[in-house]
Formats: C-alpha cells, sequence, structure tokens
C-alpha cells in the first residue's frame, strides 16, 4: 500500500506542470470548437489526465539501479493465458468449507494482483465512455491498447534504459486490463445518472457575444507566446533586446488590430475588437487602448522590476526610497488587479482601457 501511496504523491507532484503545458491547448480547442470553457467538462478532463498521470507511474515506479536490474535472473514474459487462475488454485489458501480462510484469500497476492490490473483501467474505460463518448467497442479496444503500451514499456525495459525488463509481460495483464476498461464502461453508464448529463459542448456556447477574461487572457496569452519566440530567434541572430519586442509588438499586435480588427491569439480563440457601436475601431482607439493597457500596465510592471533589481546592489541609503517606489506601484498593480476582478464578476463594469479607448471585443461570426 505504502508503494501505492508514493506513486500518487509523486504523480501530484508532476500534474501541476502537465497541466501547466496543457491549459493553453485546452482553452485553444474549447474556444474555437465549442465557443465556450465549461467547468465540469474541463474538470473531467484533468483528472483524467492525473489518472493517467498515476495509471503509468504505477507500471514503471519504483524505478530500479541499472547495476540491479542487470543482475536480475527472474522471467521477462508470460505468454500462458489464464496463468493467474492456475495461481489461484494452486497458492490461494482460500476454502468454501472453512470461512476462516475467506479473508486470508482475499489479501493473498494470487487475488490483489489480478483485482488491481483490473482497477487499473477501469477508471479509463469510465472517462472513455462518460467524457469522450467511445461506445463499448471502442472502449474495448483503446483499453487492450493501453495495456499493450504499459505491457511493452515494462518489456523494453523503460524503452532501452534498462539492459533488460525489471518487470514481467504477461498475456494475462492484457486481458485484465482491457477487462477492467470494459468494466469502466458499464459503471459510467450508471454513474452518468448520478451527475451532469455530458451534454453535447456546442450546446452550452455562450448566448451573449459579450467575451469573458478567461478567453481575452487566452488570446493574450498566445499573442505574446508569440512574440516571445520569434523576439529570441531574432535576439539571437542580432542583439536588440526590447527593440525587436516593441517592433514585433507594432506589427502583430496594433497593425493587426487595426487592419484585421483581431490579433494572431484573437483569431483563434474567435474574437474581434469593435468600438461601443460594435463597429470596426478607428487606428486612434487601437492605438491609445495599447497605450492604456500594455503601456500603462506592461510598463509599470517592468519598471517595478527594474526597482526590485536595484535592491540587490543599491547603497543603502537609498533603500528606503526603492522600497517606498515599489510599494506605490504595487498599489497602482493592486488598482488593475481590482479592475479585472469587477470585470470577471460584474456583467455592467469595462477594464479602463476599453473604457477610456471606446473600444470592446465580441465573439466573432
Amino acid at each position: 500500500m505504502s508503494q501505492y501511496i508514493t506513486v500518487i504523491y509523486t504523480a501530484a507532484i508532476i500534474f501541476p506542470f502537465i497541466a501547466y503545458l496543457i491549459t493553453l491547448p485546452i482553452l485553444i480547442i474549447n474556444y474555437r470548437r465549442y465557443g465556450s470553457l465549461p467547468k465540469w467538462h474541463v474538470f473531467l478532463l484533468y483528472t483524467f489526465v492525473f489518472y493517467m498521470i498515476c495509471a503509468y507511474f504505477l507500471t514503471i515506479l519504483p524505478l530500479p539501479t541499472r547495476s540491479f536490474v542487470a543482475h536480475l535472473t527472474t522471467p521477462t514474459h508470460n505468454f500462458v493465458p489464464f496463468t493467474f487462475v492456475t495461481n489461484f488454485i494452486k497458492y490461494n489458501p482460500f476454502s468454501l468449507l472453512h470461512p476462516g480462510t475467506w479473508i486470508a484469500a482475499l489479501k493473498a497476492p494470487t487475488v490483489i494482483q489480478p483485482a488491481f490490473n483490473i482497477l487499473l483501467t477501469l477508471p479509463f474505460g469510465f472517462y472513455l465512455h462518460y467524457y469522450f463518448q467511445r461506445n463499448w467497442w471502442q472502449t474495448i479496444l483503446l483499453s487492450f491498447g493501453l495495456s499493450l503500451f504499459f505491457e511493452l514499456t515494462q518489456l523494453s525495459g523503460l524503452y532501452g534504459l534498462y539492459p533488460r525488463p525489471y518487470r514481467l509481460f504477461d498475456v494475462d495483464d492484457l486481458m485484465l486490463n482491457t477487462f477492467g476498461g470494459f468494466l469502466g464502461y458499464w459503471v459510467a453508464a450508471g454513474f452518468a445518472k448520478l451527475v451532469p448529463n455530458r451534454q453535447p459542448m456546442a450546446s452550452m456556447a455562450p448566448t451573449s457575444r459579450s467575451v469573458s477574461p478567461v478567453r481575452r487572457g487566452t488570446a493574450l496569452a498566445i499573442d505574446w507566446l508569440i512574440i516571445s519566440i520569434i523576439a529570441s530567434v531574432v535576439d539571437f541572430i542580432i542583439n536588440l533586446h526590447w527593440v525587436t519586442t516593441l517592433v514585433l509588438w507594432g506589427i502583430l499586435i496594433i497593425w493587426l488590430e487595426i487592419n484585421r480588427q483581431q490579433t494572431i491569439g484573437m483569431r483563434i480563440v474567435n474574437i474581434k475588437m469593435v468600438n461601443q457601436t460594435g463597429q470596426k475601431p478607428t487606428s486612434m482607439q487601437v492605438i491609445i487602448r495599447n497605450i492604456l493597457s500594455y503601456g500603462l500596465i506592461g510598463g509599470t510592471l517592468a519598471i517595478q522590476g527594474r526597482f526590485l533589481d536595484m535592491t540587490a546592489y543599491a547603497p543603502h541609503s537609498q533603500l528606503t526610497l526603492i522600497s517606498q517606489i515599489v510599494l506605490g506601484l504595487s498599489f497602482v498593480l493592486l488598482l488593475f488587479l481590482v479592475d479585472l476582478l469587477l470585470e470577471t464578476f460584474s456583467k455592467k463594469h469595462r477594464l479602463f482601457f476599453e473604457k477610456w479607448s471606446g473600444t470592446d471585443t465580441r465573439i466573432s461570426n
């Protein structure tokens, strides 16, 4: 049991990093395909990812040393089906006529190991049916494929990392894992009655033309990811630092918003910039919007970061003044955060740079 707890603990440590990597693609897919971000479905998807991490780690951990594996003489494979039944008959203490043996029989490895292999893929079958809407034969095939992947991972010595397999490739595991997935399919059928219906995502699209802060933030993240990648490549060739970023900002954000009403990120999540009447904004409105948003907010962050860096080498006599400046800038950033929170939870509130520039964002047709 302690081994299983250790594996789950390891998966819990790794999960936030994987979740961070997949969040942006998840947001893009949901906004492109469904026009919304249903919280229940996102919850299911992240729990599925966590389950898959746990299942994979359970098949490979704990990792032995290479020298230990090199000296192993245990079998590497079992191609004889239903060996687990033979082992149960030979080694399990169960006796129908002696109730005292029943508890011991359930605790024996000949019961625990097959049961574990069934339980390992039972959630997989559940997710396939309830979340991914797979039918029973697709669930069987995908469960078998997952089990085969696990078994080949073990047979290959973790893809050649070890000189030989340190765990057994077992045809019984393939059968039990596949059955576990199939069992999970039927569990999902009954469980679906107790939880929110798995409605088609398209039916959950927002009826309003307004755009949530999360959706706008996704567009922003895409735009600056593109700018950062291009700037890094250019700076590697020609070291221009902030000049490259400034030029890319002008081209990939301001120019595109003026001419197309959309940056690349906005186009990906299906939103566009409009004026207060829902029409194309003027060039001056776009420029004012960008100066207020990127210039004021981004500039405040940059200046605060600069003063924070100065605390490492500034004379002691200047530290009090620097601390006061940092505190004042933090208060300004707090006001920006409050403005964002009001936008998030109030239907009537608009972000300050949108209000002052006379612009807004709307869902594209």
